[in-house]
């Protein structure tokens, strides 16, 4: 019994391993995206996004986007994946952000 323990243990490792992995890149996209903050702005990879109150029954997921260069974290929001609309969350406030389609 005690020559099988030691390869059960390391095959149950690789799993754990590998599951962590693939949860670290489903729901953190911040190795392939990129925020800044400029006044009332954010920039997501470019786009332009502003503070709206317009959005309403949406539900924020636990996929992180990216964390700006002034410590924003910025969620997707499960009803627009395509990033139209997400939330951003400092420490101590949190606000939804619309992208800015007049800035062409």
């Amino acid at each position: 019994m005690k020559k099988y323990g030691v390869p059960i243990i390391g095959i149950i490792l690789l799993v754990a391993v590998i599951f962590c992995g693939r949860y670290y890149f489903t729901h953190n996209k911040s190795y392939k995206n990129e925020a800044i903050e400029k006044g009332d702005y954010i920039y997501l990879n470019g786009v332009r996004y502003i503070g709206t109150s317009e959005l309403e029954n949406y539900k924020i997921s636990n996929v992180v986007i990216c964390t700006s260069d002034r410590g924003m974290k910025l969620y997707e929001i499960e009803e627009y994946p395509d990033y139209e609309y997400i939330a951003g969350y400092h420490a101590w406030d949190g606000r939804i952000l619309k992208r800015d389609d007049s800035d062409k």
